[in-house]
């Protein structure tokens, strides 16, 4: 029995018929009823559909008369990759899908989730006095992470991460929308062909906006069906969901307030753009020396500077802090034993007094946070 025949399996009886008409759906023999529409997007439309055992699922239908070529790729390879992912417990699960060439539809039957992480901050942040809560903001981060590292596990790269392709089911957050994903063979780069640059522009990489093949004095070149080459790997991930990340903390993505989009892009590719850290979150909360350091490390235009997602989920800020506490490495307490020891050893300074040993504790405290934040050494 497959997974498909399981998830509709009728118990016992056969079931009660609705009085309300509603209009009822086959996919490769198997019949649903539709309900609401719980999403649009493009040329497709999402409703939710119940089988003849009431339980729920997603159905995205595809009007394929208004795709073109490159949209006809993205959901085929969409497809594709959800196949491959099947067994992959943080990708919401594809049941079935059909091509009707007749009425010119794709109909793709999927895991029915609860709401997306959109709409959870758009929650959070626009209701009475929003604050930035680094508890909440830490659960949120390391159910991204763990759904990226999934795919990143299989070495996909998703390429359009934000907050609507995160869909919570039971509590837990699975990937959705692999419509422009691809699947690469080396670990950090790889040459995709694109028509051209797709993604949500808040939360694209540097890379992922400039063509790596810039035009040069014998022309531009481009693939054989005339797209064009650029290079998106899993640090383009990173830098996504140090955006994503960033929304979270301060309220907004960290280009969103520039209201022009070709402006916007112009400043993510722009290494002159410094993006700003403030201390303070949502609501004026107080923003940790550690999280600021992962935002740092995430969103450094340098693709080769970026943590892996592996990193990141042993990152110091996953480890909740207490009061004004950071995190403290074997390294970090070595390079304040050797500066303790250098300072001693100094004869012509002799040994500390004890109003110098005094001011050591926050000294020390200082220059630790400034480390942890911007990945330097104790001076």
């Amino acid at each position: 029995m497959s997974v498909l025949d399981a998830a509709t399996k009728t118990a016992g009886a056969s079931t009660t018929k609705s009085k309300k008409k509603r209009q009822h759906i086959l996919i490769n023999g198997k019949l649903f009823t539709q309900m609401q529409k719980i999403g649009k997007g493009g040329s497709s439309d999402v409703y939710c559909v119940q089988a003849e055992n009431y339980k729920q699922f997603a159905l995205k239908r595809v009007k394929l008369e208004d795709c073109d070529e490159s949209a006809m790729r993205g959901f085929k390879g969409e497809i594709d990759l959800l196949e491959k992912l099947a067994d992959v417990d943080r990708v919401v699960r594809l049941y079935d899908w059909e091509l009707d060439n007749e009425k010119q539809t794709l109909s793709v039957l999927m895991e029915k989730g609860d709401q997306d992480l959109n709409r959870i901050l758009t929650i959070a942040l626009n209701g009475n006095d929003p604050r930035f809560d680094p508890v909440k903001t830490r659960f949120w981060w390391q159910e991204m992470l763990e759904c990226v590292q999934a795919v990143h596990d299989y070495d996909i790269v998703h390429s359009d991460l934000k907050p609507a392709n995160f869909l919570s089911v039971g509590g837990k957050l699975k990937l959705i929308d692999f419509g422009i994903a691809n699947a690469i063979d080396v670990a950090h780069t790889v040459n995709v062909h694109r028509d051209s640059h797709i993604g949500t522009p808040n939360y694209m990489s540097p890379e992922s906006i400039m063509d790596t093949n810039a035009p040069t004095p014998g022309g531009q070149r481009t693939t054989n069906n005339g797209s064009r080459c650029m290079k998106i790997g899993k640090p383009s991930d990173v830098w996504s969901l140090g955006c994503i990340l960033y929304q979270m903390v301060y309220g907004r993505p960290p280009f969103a307030h520039i209201a022009n989009q070709i402006s916007r892009i112009m400043a993510i590719t722009n290494p002159q753009v410094v993006i700003e850290f403030p201390d303070k979150g949502v609501g004026g909360v107080t923003v940790s020396s550690a999280l600021k350091g992962t935002l740092r490390r995430c969103l450094q235009r340098n693709l080769q500077g970026r943590p892996t997602v592996k990193q990141l989920l042993s990152d110091p800020w996953l480890c909740p802090e207490a009061g004004n506490a950071v995190a403290m490495t074997e390294d970090l307490l070595g390079q304040i034993i050797e500066k303790v020891y250098e300072r001693c050893r100094d004869s012509k300074r002799g040994l500390p007094p004890p109003d110098e040993v005094k001011q050591y504790p926050a000294s020390f405290m200082s220059k630790i946070r400034h480390m942890v934040e911007h990945d330097g050494v104790i001076g």
